[in-house]
């Protein structure tokens, strides 16, 4: 099992055109996410998977600044229920992972993913390998 923490405030996927990619500012900047989950992932795994995967992902999100204290405290930990959607976090998330913690993200059979404010944003991931090499 690979556990780690990645202390970047989580971003939604961006769709866009290979036209597109160079540039919409919201596409570079999400590029540049993915990269930077893909440098601090680097560090902490050695190898890629070849494995089936079970992913537990918990997405921690930033409070808003505008919040009173009192809320702020209240809503930490709290489920986080706007935008961005948990689909397109987890899109982002595994393009980023794809040949550092396995081959490719079609190995991930198993998908366990929560969003919580938190005033630590980042993402947490464990990434449980099923003892079964796969063909191909």
């Amino acid at each position: 099992m690979n556990k780690l923490f990645i202390p970047i405030i989580p971003m939604g996927a961006v769709r866009t055109t290979q036209k597109q990619k160079y540039v919409d500012e919201r596409a570079r900047r999400y590029h540049a996410y993915k990269q930077q989950i893909a440098i601090l992932a680097n560090q902490h795994i050695r190898t890629p998977s070849n494995c089936p995967i079970l992913a537990d992902i918990t997405f921690y999100m930033p409070i808003p600044k505008s919040w009173s204290q009192k809320k702020k405290e209240r809503y930490n930990g709290y489920i986080h229920r706007s935008k961005p959607d948990i689909d397109n976090l987890i899109k982002g998330l595994f393009d980023s992972l794809n040949t550092i913690a396995w081959k490719d993200d079609n190995q991930v059979y198993e998908v366990h993913s929560k969003k919580m404010y938190s005033f630590n944003p980042g993402i947490g991931i464990e990434i449980w390998e099923l003892n079964e090499e796969m063909e191909g």
